[in-house]
Parts: structure tokens; C-alpha cells; sequence
């Protein structure tokens, strides 16, 4: 069947890279949502753990159960808060009326990509549903709309964001709470401005990408993950032969050819066409790909970079499109 491997050696170079740009091991909080970016969540999560990594970011509590045992901070960036051992995003002042006495929350500021997070004007408000509730506020961080892109947003954003933890650091003292950790940075942006607050959450860097300008200088980052097939079956197509749905692929001349166990139900895609074995011969099943091959196995791809700039998208989406299914084996 399919597989999918781990390269110990490329991730261990991509954390080294990582924790000498945050500063320490402490200053690094590995995003490990969506199965760790099509990765594997929890191979992935013992293995950064090893590494000396103490802080995770998920998407959803059942994710932050499987990791449990391998990190003392784990923040859900989506999903209903709970009175647990976990830190939970909050978006809206809505949902802080709700919440339990004891829950440990980090408010998300919106400071200019208007997608999630509180507005500005409504921290203070925060505040006020925080001492009322007797709910915990562990952080305060946001996002940045356009860090891998070279341009000046980056910076306003950031200016925005300075002004917002001075005001929660009044606010801090003013209602007598503990002051929270502060994190802002993901992967491109540490690598363009650093760490200035507690922790970056780093998530593509990890993974060995980023999706940066080229203009900007690049770390030494490994792509972590290989996609690989087994040969199904090997057969002569003659002249005139067609292959698979539709019949799309005609053959010119005798040749040999193999079925390899990979389709989009493993998650590449129907219109890929071409991988790093070769030219895809017709159209892509939902389990089999056909190649000019007579080899045990194929390399689907490498690099997802490569591999979805050729399909226009980023390599974020080859990534997570990957199934859940496919064994995943460190190598």
C-alpha cells in the first residue's frame, strides 16, 4: 500500500534552524494542526517532544488528547473551551460569557487581517467578562496577513500588535490578573523580523517550506515527507492501446506498463499529471495511478513545493490533503 515517509535527519536540521532563530527551545511553539500539516500528528509530536520542543498548537481537543503526554502546553485554536488541562482560543465576547470558572483562555486580537479575533475596541470588555467569569487569560496573541510576502504590511501589523500588548499589560494590572504570554510570529514571519514576544508558533517551517517571496533569504529547511506507491501490477500496452477511465492515454508504440496504489483517495490530485516517477498515463483512480514503469515502487513526490507549484496552489494544501490513512514511517 502507499506510504508515507519521515526524514529524522531533515526535521532535526529544520528544528535546529527554527530554535537558532527564536533564540532557545523555549521560544518555539510547533503548530501540529491537521494531522501536523499531513505529517502524522502524534508521530510527529513525539519526535519534536524528543527534540526538547514544550509547546503545541492544535486545532481541535481530540487532537490535543492524542499529544497529550508529550507536552505541558498545548494551546486548541478551534474548538468549544472546556475547564481541562488545555489552553482555548477565544474569537468572540460572546463565547466568554460561557465559559466555566477555572477555564485557561488566550484572547485572539484581529490587528488588521479581519478574519478571527476580537477588535481592539473590545479588549477592555474582555477584561471585564474575564474577572466576572473567573476565567483564566493564559495569552493574547494574533496573526499576520502577509508575512511571506515583501511589502510593508508586515510591519504596520506589527506596529498595531505592540500597541495591543501595552494595552493588555495596563489592563493586566489594572483588574490585578497574572500577565499573560504574548505570540505572534508564525514561520515566515520569524524568519523575516525573529521572535519578539514569548514563543513563535512555527508550523510550515518545520515541515521543511515556506511560502516566502523569493527576494527574502531562505534557511536551510529539508522537506520532511515523501510520498511513495507499490506496484500493483505490470502489463504490455501495444500500439493503439488506451488506458484507464475514458481512455485518455494512447499508446504510440509497445510499451510497459505499471498500476502503482496511489489515487486522489490518498489525497494527490486528479489533475496532477505528472509526478517524480514521471508522466501519469491517463487520468488519475481514486486508488491507482498508471506509469511507463517495471520498478516495485514510485516516488509520488519529494517536495510538495514543486509539486503544487505545478498545480497553481501552495504546498500547504498538498500537504494536508493527504490521507490520514497512509502509514507514516521515520526513516
Amino acid at each position: 500500500m502507499a506510504y508515507i515517509k519521515l526524514s529524522r535527519t531533515a526535521l532535526q536540521n529544520n528544528l535546529v534552524q527554527i530554535t537558532k532563530k527564536a533564540g532557545s527551545k523555549e521560544k518555539v511553539a510547533a503548530v501540529l494542526k491537521d494531522n501536523a500539516y499531513g505529517h502524522g500528528l502524534v508521530q510527529m509530536a513525539k519526535e519534536i517532544s524528543r527534540y526538547g520542543i514544550k509547546r503545541a498548537i492544535v486545532r481541535t481537543q481530540q487532537e490535543a488528547l492524542a499529544i497529550a503526554d508529550f507536552f505541558p502546553y498545548i494551546l486548541i485554536l478551534a474548538d468549544r473551551p472546556r475547564h481541562d488541562r488545555f489552553y482555548y482560543a477565544i474569537n468572540d465576547l460572546e463565547q466568554l460569557k460561557t465559559l466555566e470558572p477555572g477555564t485557561m483562555v488566550e484572547l485572539k486580537i484581529d490587528t488588521g487581517m479581519h478574519r478571527n479575533g476580537l477588535e481592539m475596541n473590545q479588549i477592555e470588555s474582555a477584561f471585564e467578562i474575564l474577572k466576572a467569569q473567573n476565567v483564566q487569560l493564559k495569552g493574547v496573541f494574533t496573526h499576520f496577513r502577509n508575512a511571506d510576502d515583501l511589502g510593508s504590511d508586515l510591519f504596520w501589523q506589527n506596529e498595531v500588535w505592540k500597541e495591543v500588548k501595552k494595552r493588555v499589560l495596563r489592563l493586566t494590572r489594572r483588574y490585578k490578573m497574572p500577565q499573560p504570554h504574548f505570540h505572534s510570529a508564525n514561520s515566515a514571519t520569524l524568519f523575516r523580523l525573529g521572535c519578539e514576544d514569548d514563543f513563535a508558533r512555527v508550523g510550515l517551517a518545520i515541515y521543511g517550506y515556506l511560502e516566502m517571496d523569493e527576494v527574502f533569504d531562505y534557511p536551510d529547511l529539508k522537506p520532511v515527507l515523501s510520498l511513495w506507491a507499490k506496484r500493483i501490477a505490470t502489463r504490455t500496452l501495444h500500439p493503439g492501446e488506451r488506458v484507464g477511465y475514458g481512455g485518455e492515454y494512447e499508446a504510440k508504440e509497445k510499451m510497459i506498463v505499471s498500476t502503482f496504489d496511489v489515487g486522489y483517495g490518498d489525497g494527490i490530485f486528479r489533475n496532477i499529471g505528472k509526478i517524480d516517477a514521471g508522466e501519469i498515463l491517463g487520468r488519475v483512480s481514486m486508488d491507482a495511478v498508471v506509469l511507463q514503469r517495471d520498478t516495485d515502487e514510485i516516488c509520488v513526490f519529494d517536495n510538495a513545493k514543486e509539486i503544487a507549484h505545478g498545480l497553481e496552489t501552495i504546498s500547504y494544501e498538498v500537504l494536508v490533503k493527504l490521507s490520514a490513512h497512509l502509514e507514516r514511517v521515520f526513516v
